[in-house]
């Protein structure tokens, strides 16, 4: 009778090769499905995280827009020669820009972000945390800029009449004003300096332009919460 390959010591061998690689396959499959599903899981955590800092983002932009505003409608009573302490002190001021992207950064580093389904997603996710964000915290820097030359300007041109003392209770500010006092023989002076009027134009001008581009902000904002909650489903 003929022996059976089935028996042979070389098929036994070819055998068990062929499961040793088949386990192998197998774990690394499984290996790769498992890390799937964790990217996934941690893709969706980070993505609640995002919708949490857009929901701040956005009280925190809106907060800003009506800030913003206000400084221009100063800024109009001024150069129209409205000129008081309320008025030069509200302009004496900037306003930096404060945006939250830690949970973005999150999911960019952890490499979740490619697992997000809806591409156009992404693609705003980058706009707003890489382009509006840039643009916003260059509007800020430029913003500093005009109102450190017309606090400069006015230090040197302009004395102080007063400032307010501040009350300390066991070395803990209770109550302070930081506004300046100028005397009105010097508000008087301020309505007729071209200078200071051209200052303020400029500072009007740069608070437009970061104005809009808040806008521009909660409009992308408002766009990605959607898109975040439709990925989420």
């Amino acid at each position: 009778m003929k022996k059976s390959i089935l028996n042979t010591p070389a098929f036994r061998y070819i055998f068990e090769i062929i499961v040793i690689v088949f386990s192998v396959t197998l774990s690394f499959y499984i290996q790769s499905i498992i890390i799937d599903r964790e990217k996934v899981e941690l893709k969706n955590e980070s993505l609640k995280g995002v919708l949490a800092d857009l929901n701040e983002d956005l009280e925190g932009f809106n907060g800003a827009q009506k800030f913003l505003a206000n400084r221009i409608k100063i800024s109009e009573e001024f150069l129209s020669g409205q000129v008081s302490n309320k008025s030069i002190n509200q302009i004496l001021g900037t306003y930096g820009f404060l945006g939250i992207d830690s949970n973005y950064k999150s999911l960019v580093s952890t490499g979740a972000l490619e697992f997000i389904n809806d591409k156009l997603l992404i693609k705003e996710l980058t706009t707003y945390y890489e382009i509006n964000y840039s643009v916003l915290k260059d509007l800020s820097e430029q913003y500093k800029h005009f109102y450190l030359d017309i606090f400069d300007f006015m230090t040197s041109n302009y004395p102080i009449e007063s400032m307010n003392k501040i009350t300390l209770v066991e070395d803990i500010l209770e109550h302070g004003n930081l506004n300046y006092k100028y005397s009105k023989k010097i508000l008087s002076k301020l309505r007729e300096d071209f200078e200071i009027q051209n200052h303020v134009y400029s500072l009007k001008r740069i608070i437009i332009v970061y104005i809009r581009f808040y806008q521009q902000a909660i409009k992308r904002n408002k766009k990605l919460t959607t898109l975040i909650e439709n990925e989420l489903e």
